[in-house]
């Protein structure tokens, strides 16, 4: 499934922080975000934000508390 970073990346998604906001707070490059997205939306078989996170979701691989 993810690994633990795609999660932190799947759940700052999940607040509505942008992709240079995650590379801040997790003190990581942009590039680097992009590619966690990347491989998130294809371990997740889904094409956008919204979808990962409703997916995620569906599947306790976040919760609702943690967002």
């Amino acid at each position: 499934m993810l690994t633990e970073r795609q999660r932190e990346v799947l759940v700052l998604i999940a607040r509505g922080l942008s992709n240079f906001e995650i590379a801040e707070k997790l003190i990581i490059t942009k590039h680097t975000v992009k590619a966690h997205i990347c491989a998130i939306y294809e371990i997740l078989k889904v094409n956008c934000r919204v979808q990962a996170v409703i997916v995620a979701i569906k599947s306790n691989i976040i919760s609702l508390e943690e967002i």
